[in-house]
């Protein structure tokens, strides 16, 4: 596996703590493909997933603080508007993929896999974006480059 999907796995996974998944659900995102062949050769949907949280997040960042930088959005309010709408884009991903798996049947037949594995997976994604989204917007820089919100966090507006 490559390190891009090692790190999204553990990363998903709460480093190993506590999964709001079951395992078998982590093999199928990590490239356990139809045929079960143990080299993990099918589509590594951490990675993607993974990647397209990052974006997302980067995305609402510089939405909220660059293209949307008016007098009138930079309330506290406005911040968790964002955030909500990353969180609910982010759980929507995070859900799908392997939603979309389990109803077509696209899955190692070895693996147990449930709805239940899928929201799991759906909240720890969102949660995720979320962290990151906070992060992205707490510290003072890139934040001071916006004209109007540089002062728009989520705790003080």
């Amino acid at each position: 596996m490559d390190p891009i999907t090692n790190f999204f796995a553990s990363l998903f996974e709460w480093f190993g703590i506590n999964p709001f998944y079951n395992k078998d659900l982590g093999d199928h995102l990590r490239g356990y493909d139809i045929t079960c062949d143990p080299n993990f050769i099918g589509t590594h949907w951490y990675s993607l997933i993974g990647c397209a949280m990052i974006v997302l997040s980067v995305l609402c960042y510089v939405l909220q603080y660059h293209a949307l930088d008016r007098f009138r959005y930079n309330r506290c309010k406005h911040w968790w508007i964002f955030a909500a709408l990353l969180f609910t884009l982010n759980f929507i991903i995070g859900f799908t993929i392997p939603y979309n798996s389990i109803q077509s049947a696209e899955y190692c037949p070895q693996l147990v896999l449930t709805n239940t594995n899928c929201l799991g997976f759906g909240i720890s994604n969102a949660i995720w974006s979320f962290i990151i989204f906070l992060l992205l917007t707490s510290f003072k820089y890139p934040r001071y480059l916006a004209n109007n919100c540089r002062y728009t966090t989520c705790w003080k507006p």
